[in-house]
C-alpha cells in the first residue's frame, strides 16, 4: 500500500518537472518567427513564421512575394505564390543547396552572430540573419537571386 500511495504523491511532481522543463525548452529557443535579408549591408526582405505549421512567409517590403515550405527528407520547397520555384537541400558540411526547378544556383552556411551566408557560385552575395536554415534559403532564392 505505501508502494502506491508514495507513487501517487510523486505524479504531480512529475508532472511540475515536465511542465517546467517544457517552457525553459520554449523560452530557451529562440523565435523562429522572424529573420532579416540582407543584400550587402542593404535590408531586402524578411521571414516570418506562418499560421500555417512548417511554413513561413517571404516578404519584400511589406508586399509578399511567396513562401517556404517544409518537406519530406528534409528538404525545403520554395514557392513564389502558389507556383513552386526550387527547394532547399541539405548538403555536407553545414551547408545548404540552393536549387531554381532542378539546377543547383547557390548555398548557404552558417555564419557568426546567427547569420546564414548566402553564396551564388562562390561569391557571397548577402546574409540573412536568423531563422532555420530552410527558410534563410527560400527568402535568399525569392529576394536575392
Amino acid at each position: 500500500m505505501r508502494l502506491f500511495d508514495s507513487a501517487a504523491k510523486m505524479r504531480p511532481m512529475r508532472r511540475a518537472a515536465i511542465l517546467i522543463f517544457v517552457l525553459a525548452a520554449l523560452i530557451a529557443v529562440p523565435a523562429a518567427a522572424a529573420a532579416d535579408v540582407y543584400a550587402g549591408y542593404t535590408k531586402v526582405g524578411r521571414v516570418t513564421a506562418s499560421y500555417s505549421s512548417g511554413q513561413y512567409d517571404v516578404y519584400q517590403g511589406y508586399t509578399k512575394v511567396g513562401s517556404v515550405r517544409s518537406a519530406y527528407g528534409g528538404r525545403w520547397e520554395v514557392y513564389e505564390g502558389y507556383q513552386k520555384v526550387g527547394y532547399i537541400r541539405a548538403s555536407y558540411g553545414g551547408r545548404y543547396d540552393i536549387y531554381s526547378g532542378y539546377s543547383k544556383i547557390g548555398y548557404i552556411k552558417a555564419s557568426y552572430g546567427g547569420r546564414w551566408s548566402v553564396y551564388s557560385g562562390y561569391r557571397n552575395v548577402g546574409d540573412v540573419r536568423g531563422g532555420p536554415a530552410g527558410p534563410a534559403g527560400g527568402a535568399a532564392l525569392l529576394l536575392l537571386m
